[in-house]
């Protein structure tokens, strides 16, 4: 007899079966008892849910001999047929291949004979979102008006594909992913059905790896049953899905906290060429610093996963070491770098350049990086080993590399602190002073935080019309290129945000002096022009010749 996979040798048979979905299950049940069957239902959700499973099960609960009922007999005629894919009542259509207008015209002829072998015709149409809007549109009539031996039942990935008429017409069941306990209690059932001897860490790592999938995890179960037989171990599940050990993890966590970029390319080399799967050990990565950010931030965490007591306390002792923010900002880059992997046919240099930006906070400018960076400055600053006389002070800017804007940007965090050791311009911050060039060298900065903020009027009016002209007596004067009371307005209202803009970059508080004399001078060298114009003309040059006189002044008419 040829082999059967476990996914299909062990699909659900019943509603008792179904693991998770326990609304979708109660609902159904109750309309089967009550007697309120409806004649379209929509089953939506992710992949592996139970979606089909469910279709099939309520097909034979409404078409067994002792039924409708909640409970299948799995042995008359129209239950064995519909389990073995053969009954004439139950017809299933993949939309995927047979989306057309046709193939739904036809559907609507048969639908118009009755059952032979049940009590409901039943047709299971499958990735119905697939289905051209023309076929949809054939469909709608009988979909709202079917004989009552009919039941249509559509399933689907992604609902919001579906028409509005369509959704209107069905009874809509969400199949939420399911929890790794409710996997961990089915894959445990089939295992001692063909007596697999199975840990439970490796049903946990099985189960989280299905991602809310039923249907992932027995197919994994079914692999790793065929690598290592009748007995698994977690290894056999870290070989079978390419899992780099535990002990990578914690050593990789320390070298990004030491910030050695060579060690990290060195272990993530040898990580790759044992031939482990990069996208799996992103997720892994990932994983092992949640359970860092659930250690330092619960009480009792270790309740939270299912790991070994040694794990557990390496787990409390490296996360002792980090901080929140690090974490945070680390599993926010790596799930960029996890979207980048699907996008790219050079994963290893993907991968490897998000090793590098998250052990060199220097290299990410996003706002998180700051933040962190502000907030590892805070902690030296309360410890008392900032050093700030002049003799050590550049050496501080280098180990800290924190530069004056960034430190700005954790107003809302309530940072008191405004260190200034950017090179370029920590010299002439000693004393409180700062000359025109070094303004102009963080004017761009200023200008990005403006956006960042969304000021986006002020930061377009000064990005594309003002020029710095000079900086006297702590007074900074910018020149407004372009003549327009709105950019005047605009300047004049923002001049107080500037100022503290301009002194949390510079560290040193700048009064600003708007010149607007160049877009005067345009304004009234415009109205000259035009004067002139008119002084210019033959018909006015004739009048003043003619009667000795002169122009007093010009005005426009309406």
């Amino acid at each position: 007899m040829a082999y059967v996979s476990l996914y299909r040798k062990w699909r659900p048979q019943d509603f008792s079966d179904i693991a998770g979905q326990r609304s979708v299950v109660k609902t159904l049940k109750n309309a089967i008892n009550m007697n309120r069957i409806a004649h379209a239902y929509l089953f939506c959700g992710p992949r592996g849910t139970g979606k089909t499973s469910t279709a099939k099960i309520l097909s034979k609960a409404l078409n067994c001999e002792e039924g409708p009922t909640i409970k299948p007999c799995n042995e008359c005629i129209a239950c064995t047929k519909i389990n073995n894919n053969n009954s004439i009542d139950v017809i299933e259509i993949d939309a995927a291949s047979n989306r057309g207008i046709d193939e739904i015209r036809e559907l609507r002829e048969k639908v118009k004979f009755s059952p032979t072998e049940g009590n409901y015709k039943v047709y299971i149409i499958d990735e119905v979102h697939m289905l051209t809007t023309e076929a949809f549109n054939a469909l709608l009539k009988t979909l709202e008006e079917p004989p009552d031996y009919v039941i249509f039942i559509l399933a689907t990935t992604e609902p919001h594909k579906l028409l509005p008429t369509i959704l209107s017409r069905c009874q809509r069941f969400d199949f939420s992913r399911l929890s790794i306990t409710d996997i961990k209690e089915r894959l445990s059932y089939i295992c001692q059905r063909e007596e697999i001897e199975v840990s439970e860490n490796a049903l946990t790592t099985i189960a989280r790896n299905a991602e809310g999938g039923m249907r992932d995890a027995i197919s994994i179960l079914d692999q790793t049953i065929s690598f290592s037989g009748s007995e698994i171990k977690i290894d056999d599940v870290a070989a079978v899905l390419g899992m780099v050990g535990r002990d990578v993890l914690f050593k990789l966590i320390k070298v990004m906290n030491d910030q050695d970029v060579e060690a990290g390319l060195k272990l993530i080399t040898k990580v790759i060429n044992e031939g482990k799967d990069i996208k799996q050990f992103v997720n892994d990565l990932v994983y092992h610093l949640r359970n860092l950010l659930l250690v330092k931030e619960c009480q009792g965490a270790d309740k939270l996963f299912d790991l070994t007591d040694d794990t557990c306390e390496r787990l409390k002792k490296q996360a002792k070491q980090l901080r929140n923010s690090q974490l945070l900002r680390w599993v926010e880059i790596l799930n960029e770098l996890d979207y980048k992997l699907k996008q790219t046919n050079q994963p290893r240099i993907i991968l490897e350049m998000g090793i590098v930006k998250l052990i060199k906070p220097a290299t990410d400018k996003s706002l998180t990086t700051i933040l962190d960076r502000v907030t590892r400055l805070e902690e030296i600053v309360k410890s008392g080993q900032l050093v700030t006389n002049k003799s050590t002070k550049e050496k501080v800017t280098e180990e800290k590399e924190i530069s004056a804007n960034e430190i700005t940007t954790n107003d809302n965090q309530g940072a008191t602190k405004k260190p200034k050791e950017k090179k370029q311009v920590a010299d002439s911050f000693d004393e409180g002073e700062v000359t025109l060039e070094q303004v102009k060298e963080q004017w761009d900065q200023v200008l990005d935080y403006l956006k960042s903020q969304q000021i986006m009027t002020l930061h377009a009016v000064l990005k594309h019309n003002t020029q710095l002209i000079k900086l006297e007596d702590k007074k900074l004067f910018i020149r407004l290129e372009k003549p327009s009371d709105f950019y005047k307005d605009t300047l004049k209202k923002g001049k107080n945000t500037l100022v503290k803009i301009l002194k949390k970059f510079l560290g040193v508080h700048l009064q600003v002096k708007y010149d607007f004399s160049r877009s005067n001078r345009r304004k009234h060298k415009k109205n000259d022009d035009k004067n002139q114009e008119v002084l210019n003309h033959p018909v006015v040059k004739e009048a003043v010749k003619k009667f000795n006189g002169k122009v007093v002044k010009v005005e426009k008419v309406n």
